[in-house]
């Protein structure tokens, strides 16, 4: 069986702001990619130097597209109006780079791959200006992601899914406005949180250069910057979803004292990291014995729901 979130399309979106000088790298590296079936839109926060200019000779390549603001969104104004000019599906594997950094040839390939596996949260390592440290690793396990050190390197990819369950709050600060500063952590945080742990890789290999300047967040908001982490860390942290599945079967004839087996019967044949949906049909006047069950995980990978089912002289 193939799960029902294998991926079918790879769609990078590329907010920048002023990126004249940067955005020719960043889209050549795109092209030079070994994987070379995605698309790419350029989204254009209101520039006011030659950053369209420079993405025109690239828009040949049918690829790529370019989406100019007329006035200024900022930070994630620009990225999440991007987003939703997409037409998403939950299978779809969707990326940001800023266009002021670049890839290394083999990322999307890599990345790609994983996702073909069955996660839906990648990213990679990243060299950060040359420097030999990086901030990229696996994110600990059994704590929540709010209160561990920031591990989410770049690239970041996620399933399309997993975005069109975030509220548009998500990404606003105390005065409803869209963050300026620290949107990384306003989109990839609640991600995490919504794909769960056993759905999230990292790939420890420096696949994005992430190139440091004089106009970088972290050097002209800092203090917005900091406000904005913390304020995006005490919001409460979301649950793993249990919309999407990689399998939906239908289990009949459980047994409520074998639960646990069957969860683990299930992630022995449903190989990680898929998720399973367990529906289990049953009629409305049974829905009262079974309510303290259904709507649980039976196991890391496995979830149980209820199925009604009409009864047969009623069909």
């Amino acid at each position: 069986m193939r799960s029902d979130l294998y991926p079918k399309a790879f769609k990078l979106v590329i907010p920048c702001r002023n990126c004249g000088d940067y955005i020719a790298q960043c889209l050549s590296s795109l092209q030079d990619q070994s994987l070379t079936d995605w698309t790419a839109l350029v989204a254009d926060d209101a520039s006011s130097d030659d950053t369209a200019k420079m993405v025109k000779p690239f828009l040949a390549d049918p690829r790529i597209k370019l989406r100019t603001a007329p006035e200024r969104l900022h930070l994630m104004g620009n990225t999440v109006s991007a987003l939703n000019s997409l037409d998403i599906r939950p299978d779809d594997v969707l990326a940001i780079v800023d266009g002021d950094d670049h890839l290394q040839p083999a990322c999307l390939e890599k990345v790609w791959e994983q996702h073909r596996q069955g996660f839906d949260l990648v990213y990679t390592d990243e060299d950060i200006g040359g420097k030999s440290h990086s901030i990229g690793r696996a994110p600990l396990k059994g704590i929540p992601v709010r209160e561990q050190l920031w591990c989410f390197s770049k690239l970041r990819s996620f399933k399309g899914y997993l975005y069109t369950l975030l509220d548009d709050e998500t990404f606003r600060d105390e005065k409803g406005e869209y963050f300026r500063a620290a949107g990384d952590l306003s989109i990839c945080l609640p991600l995490a949180e919504l794909a769960g742990p056993g759905k999230i890789r990292f790939i420890d290999e420096k696949l994005y250069n992430y190139r440091v300047h004089d106009q970088c967040n972290f050097k002209v908001m800092r203090d917005e910057q900091l406000d904005n982490n913390w304020f995006i860390r005490s919001r409460p942290r979301l649950s793993p979803q249990t919309a999407h599945f990689d399998f939906t079967l239908e289990v009949d004839d459980i047994d409520k004292g074998d639960l646990f087996a069957l969860g683990e019967k299930y992630e022995k044949v449903i190989s990680a990291p898929h998720t399973v949906r367990l529906e289990h049909p049953i009629q409305e006047d049974e829905r009262d014995s079974w309510r303290a069950y259904h709507g649980l995980w039976l196991a890391d990978r496995v979830f149980l729901a209820e199925k009604i089912v009409e009864p047969a002289w009623n069909k």
